[in-house]
């Protein structure tokens, strides 16, 4: 493995330094990134927002609307900022899983849409399992969660 390679991963295994603070603070704006951009664009963009919705045949758009900006922002910087991130990474799991079947039904389609549809699908199924980890770990990485190394000093103790 190359040095640079071993320095990032070793920065990444230590248990309370700065670097690995930023690593996992970046990796929860990137893994929300999509969420808080969309939720700007269709609040910058309101009607464009409600006409998307409306093309997908929902009914309430504009409640419908008003509710995924507030989740795609309010559960996106929840994430990033570590308040309450189960419940945003949830919150966002529970949006993006109807959105994927609703918008990206790679089942129906043929020939290079197929491709596109399934890939888009693929991505955000890879976006719920960065989430659900986010919902099992918190905002900590699985390593440095205090709730597992108490749960593990406890196993320990009964054994």
């Amino acid at each position: 493995m190359s040095p640079g390679i071993c320095a990032i991963l070793s920065l990444a295994d230590e248990k309370t330094s700065l670097p690995r603070f930023l690593i996992l603070l970046a990796s929860r704006i990137l893994l929300v990134s999509a969420f808080l951009y969309s939720g700007a664009d269709k609040t910058i963009r309101w009607s464009a927002g409600e006409q998307e919705i409306a093309a997908s045949g929902l009914p309430l758009v504009s409640l419908l609307h008003v509710v995924t900006v507030v989740i795609q922002l309010g559960a996106g910087l929840s994430v990033v900022f570590g308040l309450q991130a189960r419940f945003g990474a949830l919150a966002l799991c529970l949006l993006l899983v109807p959105i994927t079947a609703l918008y990206h039904p790679f089942w129906l389609v043929t020939g290079p849409s197929l491709v596109t549809e399934l890939n888009h699908f693929l991505l955000n199924l890879g976006l719920v399992g960065g989430l659900l980890m986010v919902v099992v770990y918190g905002a900590e990485s699985p390593r440095g969660s205090a709730r597992l190394r108490s749960n593990e000093v406890r196993r320990r103790g009964n054994n």
